[in-house]
């Protein structure tokens, strides 16, 4: 059973949709970062590797991850650094990006929280939500990307 306490969010646009995080997971949101590819063998959702503090992490497309519709209107590129929960000894690190500058939620309850009875099913994506009356937001599954890039890119790369 969930308990009542509130929890910091951002609500973080993409093409078609928003991303709702905890701010805890996200270590900082940066201006866009032009990737550097590692080869033409890596998979689409991978933009490539970032400098970022001086540590290479990778940057994702959110959207090619998740299998989220793209839409090409980036307004104010932002690259969102997230911790790296599952196996930080491994990979602290890795980013996406974003097409805008995210906004706040002062906090989130369970009771904001809404499972949406239309939502499709997304692999990496845990459910959709509504927030705020009509605003939804997809809640990533960090578990999955973190491993979708153990499994694709840190076997081979080193960073």
């Amino acid at each position: 059973m969930l308990n009542n306490s509130a929890v910091r969010c951002l609500l973080i646009p993409f093409g078609a949709g928003q991303l709702l995080l905890p701010t805890a997971v996200i270590a900082e949101i940066t201006s866009y970062y032009e990737p550097e590819r590692l080869d033409d063998n890596q998979p689409d959702w991978l933009l490539g590797i970032i400098n970022w503090r001086e540590q290479r992490i990778p940057l994702l497309s959110i959207e090619k991850a998740l299998s989220l519709p793209m839409i090409n209107s980036v307004t104010k590129a932002r690259t969102v650094v997230l911790y790296g929960l599952e196996s930080p000894h491994t990979m602290a690190f890795y980013a996406f990006q974003t097409v805008d500058v995210p906004r706040t939620l002062a906090k989130v309850t369970n009771e904001n929280l809404i499972n949406h009875p239309q939502a499709d099913k997304h692999t990496g994506l845990l459910f959709n939500v509504k927030v705020h009356g009509t605003d939804t937001a997809w809640l990533p599954d960090l578990s999955y990307l973190e491993n979708l890039i153990a499994d694709k890119v840190l076997k081979t790369i080193k960073f």
